[in-house]
Parts: structure tokens; sequence; C-alpha cells
């Protein structure tokens, strides 16, 4: 697309007043002096931004192309001028995807560009859970005189698409399931698909499941039992109050942007085991979502309780960006959502509810959440990403008192995940693996 920046309007308008002088006062000197300006005028006409078309081809690399949340991708991007021309003022700017931080570098850059020639530039990105596609690379180039400008895209060769996620293929629960079909494998035996056991024929027993080898053998009646798969009910508990708004430096995940993002990754792990799964956002306000307190029929919580309803999904989506959307610490207002009591949550629990807390564990409330519905009965489990680094002495004491939390939780015997973003969670796992049991009842 041709724009021109009319830069050379002042000569036109310096050669009409010099002509129109030099006719009233009949000065041919005046005349002349005013073709000047013409000429830069007519210069500019014949000189005008030239087109790119195929001459600029366009090449991206990004590395990795898949990661994990919180981890840094480096991408370059290759110019080459593969045309006889030259382009003299270039200027070039890559489709860098709107929801991804530029931590190093720069997607843009500036410069002119002989035949043959080519420009690398590179830059780095903190990625994100989900998927990211970069959009086209921007280019403009610029005539000599700067009268006119041509911009267009192009589409670049490699890679265009971020992917980050967490490692687990599945979160583990307790063993406290419901009698639905899931994909929780439970100590009993039924009807499933993965072999259990042999028991003593009933007359009520399906001649399909009879075994036949070894009535054949031994003239004995049993029936074959398979492990059942079942489904278990779990409410996600998600931490997004102002205190869980902190981060290591400006342009980092903030812990409420890791505490959310790892808990849509959960509910949709859950979600395709079948189970039936739930959502709590702590520190947000019902009344600022939409459909979420007319749902559950609940003004004081922001939360969807366990259902496997086929709206569940859009209406965990709502609770979940609410909370992505809530203000740090130093933003905080004084109408901040009050906390809410865990007698309030507990009173609105069934008893086959297991709780899954995510929470980056900033202050003492989790651990009194916590204490309290496991007194109650109810299974929990931590899923803890950590939020600060150890570079001054008010981030090593957080960091202390985090791990005094983690400590104190262990000490009750909670199952809790404490995940270092700069490391795959699945090492987290194995640590965690390691020191507990996740299938105790």
């Amino acid at each position: 697309m041709f724009t021109h920046t009319q830069r050379w309007r002042t000569a036109v308008g310096i050669t009409l007043l010099f002509a129109g002088i030099g006719v009233w006062f009949a000065n041919p000197v005046l005349l002349v002096g005013s073709m000047i300006p013409v000429g830069f005028v007519g210069y500019t006409a014949l000189l005008s931004a030239p087109v790119p078309g195929q001459a600029l081809r366009c090449r991206r690399t990004v590395t990795p192309t898949t990661t994990y949340a919180g981890e840094t991708v480096t991408v370059e991007l290759l110019i080459q001028n593969t045309s006889e021309r030259q382009f003299a003022d270039l200027r070039v700017v890559d489709g860098v995807p709107s929801e991804l931080a530029v931590v190093e570098g720069s997607p843009r850059t500036g410069c002119s560009l002989a035949s043959g020639e080519e420009i690398k530039i590179e830059y780095t990105l903190r990625a994100r859970y989900g998927e990211f596609t970069f959009s086209d690379v921007t280019v403009r180039t610029q005539s000599v005189s700067g009268d006119s400008q041509y911009t267009t895209a192009v589409t670049p060769d490699g890679e265009s698409q971020i992917t980050a996620r967490y490692d687990p293929d599945s979160y583990p629960l307790t063993e406290r399931t419901l009698p639905l079909a899931g994909a929780i494998s439970a100590d009993s035996g039924g009807e499933g698909l993965e072999f259990f056991g042999t028991r003593a024929y009933q007359p009520t027993d399906p001649a399909s499941r009879i075994n036949w080898r070894q009535y054949a053998k031994e003239r004995e009646l049993t029936t074959i039992e398979y492990r059942q798969d079942e489904a278990a009910e779990v409410l996600v508990v998600v931490d997004a109050r102002p205190s869980a708004g902190v981060a290591e430096t400006p342009t980092a995940p903030t812990a409420t942007t890791r505490c959310v993002s790892m808990a849509r990754d959960i509910i949709n792990s859950m979600l395709g085991d079948r189970n039936r799964v739930g959502a709590l956002t702590l520190g947000v306000d019902p009344s600022d979502v939409e459909l979420a307190a007319t749902e559950s029929g609940d003004a004081k919580l922001a939360w969807i309780p366990p259902t496997s309803s086929q709206q569940l999904r859009s209406r965990i989506e709502l609770l979940l960006d609410a909370a992505a959307a809530t203000v740090q610490p130093d933003t905080a207002s004084e109408t901040a959502p009050i906390e809410i009591q865990p007698i309030e949550i507990i009173d609105r629990l069934s008893q086959q509810t297991q709780l899954v807390v995510v929470t980056p564990l900033c202050d003492e409330y989790p651990l009194e959440l916590v204490q309290q519905c496991e007194a109650a009965g109810y299974a929990v489990n931590v899923y803890s990403p950590g939020f600060t680094a150890q570079t001054t002495p008010g981030a090593t004491v957080a960091t202390m008192q985090r791990s005094l939390r983690i400590a104190t939780l262990r000490s009750r015997d909670t199952t809790v995940v404490d995940w270092n973003p700069s490391e795959p969670l699945n090492s987290a796992f194995e640590r965690t693996t390691g020191e507990v049991d996740f299938s105790r009842p």
C-alpha cells in the first residue's frame, strides 16, 4: 500500500510564491529561482518507494517451538534481498503474538539492503501457557527522497507457532472417586478394560465374562473382573488475591498468572479424564463475572460447583479470565474483595469433593484454608508455583517464609507440589512423588 508523506508541500508552495512574485514584478531572476523547487518535486515523482514484491525473502526460526510456561524462547528473523534492486530505507517488524512479552532484543529493525544482502534480527520472548501464532512480517520501504512509502506483509518461511504447556499428562488425585465412568483406576473389580482378577461365578453374571479357558481346563466356572475406571469430583481453587500478584521482574509473569495458567491446565486435564470439575477463584468479586453468580446461585463466591455440564468449560473460562485480570498489590484499591472464610467454602461442598488448591503461598491464608478443609474430612492437594528470586533481602525473607509454609503443610501429610518455574513441572512431580504417596485415601 502506497502512502505519501507530503513532505514536499513546502517546495510546491515556495515555487508558486516565487513564480507569482516574479510575474507580478516582471523579475526573471525570481522566475528562474522558482524552477529549483520544481526540480525537487519532479525528482520525488520519478523516484517513488520501491515495491518489495517477491524481492524480499524472510525466514523465522523459533527455538524451541514447544516449551513450558514461564520459559524463554529465542526468535531469529532473517531478511534477504533476492532481487537486483537496492532498498535504501527498509523497515521490518516481526509479527510477535500480542500475548507474549519481549524480554530481550527487539522484533523490529531499520536498514538499507543491497542486492544479495541479508540481515538478521534476534529477540527473546517469555512463553505463556497455550498456543500462540505469529502474524506476517510487516515490511515498509521508503523512497530516497522520503516522499512516499510502501507497506506490505510478507509471509516468512520457517516456524510460526509457539506452544507452551505444563508437562504432566495427568494430575494425581487421591483415591476418592464417584461411581461414574472416568479415567481413574480403582482398587476394585467390575466393568472396565484392564484385567483385575477372577471370582466365583454367580448366576447373574453375563456369559461374556465367564473365564472359558479356565472352565475348559478345570471344569470350574469363574467370572473375569476388570479394574473399574471411576471419576472424581474436584474443585480447583485458584489464588488470585492481590497478595498473589508478585513477580521476580517487571517482565516476568506474576504468581497470579502462573496460578491461573496452571489451574487451566489442571482443569482441562481432569475434564479430559471425564471427571466432575468445578472452579473457585479467590480474590474475584462474583458480581464482576458474567454468569458466574447466576449459574451457581451464589452471590458471595466466584465459583462453579463441580459438574459435568456441557457448558462447564465456558463458564470456568470466565472465572479464570477474571482471575487473570485481578489487580496487583501496588494498585489494589480499598474495595478489593474480602477474603472468604474457609467455613463458607466448606459449607458449600459435597462429601465427595476433592480440593486442588493452586496458590503461590504468599501468606498464611492458604494454610488456614487447607487445614480447615482437611479437618472437615476433605482430601486436599496443593500446587504451588514459586514467585520470588533471592536477589534482595526482602525477596530472601519471602522465599524463606514460603518454604516454611510448605514444610508446615507437609508436616500435616498434605501433598504439596512445589514448582520452580525455571524447571519443567515434571521435575517437581518427581520430587513430590518421591516424598509422598498420592494414592493414600
